[in-house]
């Protein structure tokens, strides 16, 4: 048996009257056992909603982490794409010989067209450039 001690607590009446009408329906013996109740579930809450906190910071830094993490691969494999989009093009205007004047011209309007579309591309938007490429070939 644990032990007890006696403490004197003033209540105002109505919440001992509130007490006293609630316990047999909460499952309790007497006044005391709900009392004694509430106040572990009182606590136990604060506990509860410190310790939700502190996982929710934990959580927080977690997910920034990742999100970092995540960014710095997409990065490097943005530059990996450059790298290649430009090798090929290199290839392909070496193999027609492109003359310098095209070259720089190909790539201002290449440029204008990214900034334009702002890095998106519809998907019916690609299809219809495909089609006038087919066309033209």
């Amino acid at each position: 048996m644990r032990k007890t001690e006696k403490i004197t607590v003033s209540l105002p009446s109505d919440t001992v009257k509130l007490a006293d009408e609630a316990y047999a329906g909460l499952g309790f013996s007497n006044r005391l056992e709900l009392i004694n109740a509430a106040i572990r579930e009182y606590v136990t809450h604060d506990l509860m909603r410190q310790f939700t906190g502190e996982l929710t910071e934990i959580y927080q830094k977690i997910e920034r982490s990742e999100i970092k993490e995540l960014e710095q691969h997409l990065s490097k494999l943005s530059y990996k794409i450059a790298v290649e989009l430009a090798q090929i093009y290199m290839l392909l205007a070496t193999a027609v010989e492109l003359p310098y004047d095209v070259d720089r011209s190909l790539r201002g309007k290449a440029v204008k067209q990214v900034n334009h579309l702002k890095g998106f591309v519809p998907l019916s938007k690609a299809v219809k450039e495909a089609e006038k490429l087919e066309e033209l070939l």
